[in-house]
């Protein structure tokens, strides 16, 4: 399980994908990934945490910082990213372009 997180984590780390707009950042000890979007003044934060079970656990995914955006709208975007990452077996990468293009929208 700790391998397991610890490789999904370095990928995010050693990902050469960039985003237009959006930093991403890993912390391994944490087995988190915080992405930050930004446009102008408005920052919109996204935290992805692994479980210690990892895969076996679910996903944590959380919002750090939310401006301009919908409750309803929002909740959208994170169960459409939890059940991706959960359900898909997608990787974070690819999870959070996927709430990217959606904040892109």
């Amino acid at each position: 399980s700790s391998v397991l997180s610890s490789q999904e984590i370095s990928s995010v780390q050693t990902s050469t994908q960039s985003f237009n707009g959006m930093t991403v950042k890993a912390r391994s000890a944490a087995r988190e990934v915080i992405a930050t979007y930004s446009v102008d003044d408005i920052f919109i934060e996204l935290i992805i945490q692994l479980p210690p079970n990892y895969p076996l656990g679910s996903i944590t995914v959380e919002s750090g910082k939310r401006v301009g955006v919908a409750v309803q709208q929002w909740r959208n975007w994170m169960l459409q990213l939890s059940t991706y990452l959960t359900h898909q077996n997608g990787s974070i990468m690819e999870g959070l372009s996927l709430w990217k293009n959606n904040v892109d929208k």
